[in-house]
């Protein structure tokens, strides 16, 4: 699954930017896409209440305050693919910041066909990126509706429970078929087993407790520490 968020002030441009997308995603990708979009603040602060998945942003820079989010927003999500919507009126100098690292770029004005070849050029690129940096950035789940590209610095943890593995996001969690034990061998060394069910992202840790038998990691989450797993764990307590 590719995430794909547009955030324009336009609501006809918009639906117009959304429509264009769902073509192109069906033409160059055989990944489902899930398509989200957002015309305010308020919308896009919905959208990322739950941290979500995000791969791919459109962004339209041109309301007030909008820089400002978004250089906050790249904290979050280094390696999203930023396409970048401005107009004649807004300064190149305010979105070319190296903070915010935009790889494309929709002027306006701009006709439909204008803004179906920028996009095109756009899905190309990060379908090939993605294609490239997987096997080394991200764990990918199969399914039949589609590949769910997970970057790593994104996953908490796996727990194996009810005959499935799932992985954990923050709030967010997918399940699909596997064992814990093939899957620990799979993983990059990011990645740490502390349970018979559980495997944990070291670069997520906030404390380990061995005491109690917990790791606490960041935004507030846990997970279970065995004995067997603690001399392994026992360099990371703090």
């Amino acid at each position: 699954m590719v995430s794909l968020l547009l955030y324009d002030k336009d609501k006809k441009e918009l639906e117009l930017l959304r429509a264009l997308s769902k073509d192109l995603a069906a033409l160059l990708s055989e990944d489902y896409w899930n398509i989200s979009q957002a015309d305010s603040p308020a919308a896009l602060q919905d959208f990322l209440a739950d941290s979500p998945l995000m791969d791919m942003l459109m962004y339209d820079v041109t309301p007030k305050e909008a820089i400002d989010r978004l250089l906050g927003l790249r904290k979050s999500y280094r390696e999203m693919q930023l396409m970048v919507i401005a107009d004649m009126a807004t300064s190149p100098m305010a979105y070319m910041k190296p903070g915010i690292m935009a790889s494309s770029l929709l002027l306006r004005p701009w006709t439909k066909e204008q803004a179906k070849e920028v996009l095109k050029e756009f899905f190309q690129a990060y379908i090939e990126q993605s294609r490239k940096a997987d096997a080394k950035n991200a764990y990918v789940i199969e399914s039949k509706e589609g590949n769910l590209h997970i970057p790593y610095e994104q996953i908490y943890f796996f727990e194996a429970r009810e005959k499935k593995i799932y992985v954990c996001t923050g709030k967010e969690q997918y399940g699909f078929y596997h064992t814990i034990d093939k899957l620990a061998d799979e993983l990059p060394e990011q990645f740490v087993r502390c349970h018979r069910g559980f495997i944990v992202n070291r670069y997520k840790i906030r404390k380990v407790a061995l005491s109690q038998s917990v790791i606490y990691l960041t935004e507030h989450l846990e997970v279970p520490l065995s004995r067997s797993y603690k001399p392994l764990l026992k360099e990371l307590g703090k």
